[in-house]
């Protein structure tokens, strides 16, 4: 040991220098210093982010459901003329004079445009954003997977926060389906529509 006052080498057993007589004993070891990395993913604590396989089947259940729900939708909202005229017009090619009475575009995709918007656009937003902005934040598809969608901090999304992220999806769509296809390769396993709406999909503990 050396004394911290003259800086001799002095007997360790002892309390004073035996150089210059200065207390020694009080000295207390250096403490080590730990570094810690700032930079460290904060992620709020769960059981994961959910996989792609898994959010794929959760979709398809809720497909399934959402189907249901259109089909009741447009029986009891009287919109199933303008989905037959679509059908008859689109993949039938049949000529608009012959599909109503007055025999006029204007009679025709009337009932198309109502029946496309309620059925195809209205309905499914409703259903996704509205399940993912309840309390259990998550559709029924997602329940039953046992996953989760949540903000960057873990709690439970907005209702505008779900309407961003589901209308991203037809972002996804339409650049091939690679938005979707992100959530296999991104670190927090996040789509497009994820990213866009700042939320992660997770598996609750």
């Amino acid at each position: 040991m050396f004394c911290p006052k003259c800086g001799k080498e002095t007997d360790a057993s002892g309390k004073y220098c035996q150089w210059c007589g200065a207390d020694i004993g009080a000295q207390t070891p250096p403490k080590a210093v730990v570094k810690v990395d700032e930079e460290e993913d904060a992620a709020p604590a769960t059981g994961g982010y959910a996989g792609l396989g898994r959010r794929f089947f959760a979709f398809i259940i809720d497909a399934i459901l959402l189907f249901i729900f259109i089909t009741i939708a447009a029986t009891y909202l009287n919109l199933v003329q303008g989905v037959k005229y679509f059908y008859f017009i689109v993949f039938q090619h049949a000529p608009i004079s012959e599909l109503t009475i007055p025999g006029t575009s204007e009679a025709a995709y009337t009932p198309i445009i109502a029946a496309l918007g309620v059925l195809i656009i209205i309905i499914p937003w409703l259903y996704f954003a509205g399940f993912e902005c309840s309390r259990g934040m998550a559709t029924p598809g997602k329940t039953v997977m046992r996953i989760i969608v949540t903000d960057w901090d873990g709690n439970r999304i907005s209702f505008s926060r779900a309407t961003v992220r589901h209308f991203m999806k037809f972002i996804s769509l339409a650049i091939i389906f690679i938005g979707f296809l992100m959530i296999g390769f991104t670190k927090k396993r996040q789509g497009l529509h994820d990213i866009a709406a700042g939320c992660l999909v997770i598996l609750p503990e």
